[in-house]
């Protein structure tokens, strides 16, 4: 019975969002504007502090894995 619960509840979720998706409008038609191309992109690279970024993800991992292991040390 809990299988067909599931597959009733996955078939109706399913079933709402294609339903949402088909109901949208049309978009509009392309203006001489739009058929130029959009605007380039700012100057931002995406490279910028990523060192700092790098030193916090090292950080964190080192923390998430000495937490892992107190509570494993604990638990025995």
């Amino acid at each position: 019975m809990k299988i067909a619960k599931t597959f009733f509840l996955v078939l109706f979720i399913t079933l709402i969002n294609v339903s949402s998706v088909l109901a949208g409008p049309n978009p509009p038609a392309p203006t001489a504007r739009a058929a130029a191309g959009p605007p380039p992109p700012p100057d931002s690279p995406i490279d910028q502090n990523l060192i700092i970024l790098l030193v916090v993800a090292v950080f964190f991992g080192m923390y998430t894995i000495y937490k892992y292991n107190l509570i494993k040390k604990a638990s025995i």
